[in-house]
């Protein structure tokens, strides 16, 4: 693993923090100046959307940051406890992906609801793009040694030095890959269903059934300590997120009359 990209006299880059920026301009850079214009020229976005789309992605990212991270560290007190100044220390790694949607939600509901804007077509056309950066976070702990684990007998398992000397499942890379066909399938829904008559909604439920269930199936794999029922905190987790993303499609084609297509 390289979790240190460089070091020039006392100043490092590590490889988590760059891949941390990276995946969040990468999002934002795709829906504020390709999605957005995009589709503006397509079907005419809300004017809301496309006059403070700028806010709304900016709290995004507070949030995101700020709900990962605390999530995180309530999650792994323990590493923390002796030592609280180093949760600040985000750089090294530490972010938990459930916790940014704990946080990030709630925000975006509360300032789509004061500027007018509608929800569900923002999210629907923006958490394509989410996804992506969701996926280059996780090469960031890949590279960072982070996120490893079980070991394994697989002719693809990798040591993690830091760790021990054993094989074990590269589960940041099956994270990764897995990514990249939910980007793909839901960036293939987007373009078929925002134009539908209903206030957006369908991409955000398939997004929480389809990140949900990765990472239900993903957890087997990784190193996490189990809670409750013989399953770890992000696998209950997930289940919820599986549950509101059903209930959210079942929502939405009600009010389309039980087209679910639509």
């Amino acid at each position: 693993m390289m979790p240190v990209l460089f070091t020039v006299g006392d100043f490092t880059v590590r490889t988590y923090l760059l891949f941390t920026i990276l995946a969040i301009t990468t999002a934002v850079t795709l829906i504020r100046y390709y999605e957005i214009p995009r589709l503006n020229a397509i079907v005419k976005l809300p004017p809301a959307i496309y006059k403070y789309n700028g806010e709304a992605l900016l709290i995004a990212v507070i949030c995101t940051i700020i709900g990962s991270r605390l999530a995180f560290v309530v999650v792994n007190w323990e590493l923390y406890s002796d030592t609280p100044r180093n949760i600040l220390a985000f750089w090294r790694g530490g972010f938990a992906f459930h916790g940014a949607l704990i946080l990030a939600i709630p925000a975006l509901i509360l300032h789509t609801w004061f500027r007018g804007i509608p929800l569900g077509k923002l999210l629907d056309l923006s958490i394509p793009y989410v996804t992506l950066g969701y996926g280059i976070g996780r090469l960031g702990c890949f590279f960072n040694g982070c996120c490893y684990g079980h070991p394994t007998q697989l002719p693809w398992g990798l040591v993690y030095p830091a760790i021990d000397s054993m094989p074990r499942h590269p589960t940041q890379l099956y994270s990764f890959l897995a990514i990249v066909i939910i980007f793909v399938i839901l960036l293939r829904i987007s373009r078929k269903n925002f134009t539908g008559p209903v206030s957006g909604g369908k991409v955000f439920g398939w997004f929480l059934i389809l990140i949900g269930g990765y990472r239900f199936v993903v957890e087997f794999f990784r190193v996490s300590e189990v809670y409750a029922l013989y399953l770890t905190m992000a696998q209950l987790v997930s289940m919820i997120m599986v549950l509101g993303g059903v209930l959210l499609l079942l929502i939405r084609t009600y009010r389309l009359g039980g087209d679910i297509n639509a």
